[in-house]
């Protein structure tokens, strides 16, 4: 089958909800959660993206906007987490794969090795970045979502190439790592409850614009996140951040406004990331 084919069927899989990959978030109450007042982003939607609920062993743990063209995930909607272990040690080629965006009768992720994937891999490595994208690239494996955001039930989930999009090591290693702890250590102990958002800005919209790897994996211009921490008195703080993926590796501070206005021009649509902005 043509790669025209392979995306045809995994428009109409994906257009009936197959599995879990959702015409909506709000299908799965226990997906909806993830977003501040059950409210997903509005503006970052099209027809190349496919709504998926993480799920592993039986559970939910984040919700994915993954982009089917250029497959990186455009964002992801999780709830910040005490981290209690360690990186988990999988080596990246047992990193999981999402089986339903190839139209795999599957519930949740499963690793490259299962007897069903390797059944279906050519389909779901068509609908999908795979291990063999990455190898070499020079580039690193850099999670939208990280592993360090989460507890030891969720930090595995976070291990599957639907999280993954192309990330210059020293950013992934240097000043975007800095952000991220900072969430981990100073705004996690500060606020009852912390919803996330974190995604990518592509670096073209097709192979041949931007850098791809393989003519494959988009490689983003920038990496961004959004966080909104509700305090126990029931008071609010919200802020951006947007990073470059090249030198010198910026990290740049943008309150919601901001970030949903540089984001609503590169979309060329308005883009509310909270509900109210988290005010």
């Amino acid at each position: 089958m043509d790669f025209l084919g392979h995306v045809l069927i995994l428009l109409v899989l994906g257009s009936v909800g197959f599995c879990d990959v959702l015409q909506s978030f709000t299908d799965v109450p226990g997906c909806q959660n993830f977003f501040y007042k059950g409210q997903e982003p509005l503006g970052l939607t099209s027809n190349r993206t496919a709504n998926i609920c993480q799920r592993l062993q039986g559970d939910y743990h984040y919700a994915t906007l993954y982009h089917r063209l250029a497959r990186v995930p455009i964002y992801s909607a999780y709830i910040l987490e005490v981290s209690t272990t360690s990186r988990p040690d999988l080596s990246s080629s047992k990193w999981y794969l999402e089986p339903m965006l190839g139209g795999v009768p599957e519930k949740e992720m499963l690793q490259p090795s299962d007897t069903i994937m390797q059944l279906n891999l050519e389909v779901v490595e068509e609908s999908q970045a795979v291990n063999d994208d990455y190898r070499n690239s020079g580039y690193s494996r850099g999670h939208v979502n990280p592993s360090m955001h989460h507890s030891s039930a969720s930090q595995l989930s976070t291990f599957t190439y639907t999280n993954m999009a192309p990330q210059d090591s020293t950013f992934n290693s240097g000043t975007w790592n800095q952000y991220e702890m900072f969430l981990r250590d100073q705004i996690l102990p500060s606020c009852q409850q912390t919803h996330v958002l974190s995604g990518v800005i592509l670096s073209g919209s097709h192979p041949g614009e931007g850098t791809w790897l393989r003519n494959r994996v988009n490689v983003p211009s920038f990496f961004w996140s959004a966080f909104c921490c509700v305090r126990s008195n029931g008071t609010t703080r919200a802020e951006g951040r947007l990073g470059r993926n090249t030198s010198p590796y910026d990290v740049v501070t943008k309150d919601i406004q901001e970030l949903e206005a540089m984001l609503s021009k590169e979309y060329g649509r308005q883009v509310s990331l909270f509900s109210g902005s988290c005010q």
